[in-house]
């Protein structure tokens, strides 16, 4: 495992999946939600402008490589604070580590201590945590925040686990914990059909993915998407 937070980003490109969710965990543990590193270590997204922006729940998207282990890079862009706010919300089958990149906004986490902490965030800080930890962003308020996120792994968004709120993820937790457990990027899938089939019996609610209207010029100015 790095022995730290500046080597591992240093050595991304040699990272594992264990490693990454073995660093977060060890680090949220002790209370290192939030940290820092030096800005050279971080990478610069306008290098990867031939990987289109997506839009997915309240933020756009890329993701830029993915390990046969699950881990994956890619980056966000989240939406000034006057345009939208990110909702509390868990992804129940992936750890993050967060790095900002450009601009400035907010971070949410749930520590180690079951309290929700509070920072406000720019260029250098990171955030990190294990997987169905609640957490949310939301960018400055006139200029958007850049993100690059490592996951482990990447779990697309129609995945019925991609995203839960908090309320739904406790009662999902305790009534079949086995869906909240890491699981290898392989199982995925039969982790998907286990949940479609409680929600079709009716033993398990939840959310729908929401897509809010925010993102379009970012992407139209990089012509990407013709916007009417």
């Amino acid at each position: 495992m790095p022995a730290n937070l500046t080597d591992l980003l240093a050595n991304r490109g040699d990272l594992t999946r264990a490693e990454l969710d073995k660093f977060v965990l060890s680090q949220w543990q002790q209370g290192n939600h939030f940290l820092r590193v030096p800005t050279h270590v971080l990478p610069n997204h306008n290098e990867f402008e031939s990987v289109a922006w997506e839009k997915i729940d309240c933020m756009l998207t890329k993701i830029v490589m993915q390990k046969a282990d699950g881990l994956s890079f890619g980056f966000d862009m989240f939406p000034p604070k006057s345009a939208a706010k990110g909702d509390v919300h868990v992804h129940p089958l992936s750890s993050r580590l967060i790095s900002v990149l450009e601009g400035f906004g907010t971070a949410i986490v749930k520590t180690c201590k079951g309290k929700m902490a509070k920072k406000e965030v720019g260029p250098g800080d990171v955030i990190l945590f294990p997987h169905a930890t609640p957490h949310c962003f939301w960018g400055a308020e006139d200029e958007p925040m850049v993100v690059e996120v490592l996951l482990g792994p990447y779990v697309p968004f129609e995945h019925p686990l991609h995203t839960v709120c908090p309320k739904n993820a406790k009662k999902i937790a305790e009534a079949h914990p086995e869906l909240f457990a890491p699981c290898d990027v392989n199982e995925l899938e039969l982790v998907a059909s286990k949940v479609i089939a409680l929600q079709n019996q009716g033993a398990l609610g939840l959310d729908e993915h929401q897509v809010m209207e925010w993102g379009d010029e970012y992407i139209c100015n990089l012509g990407e998407i013709e916007v009417e």
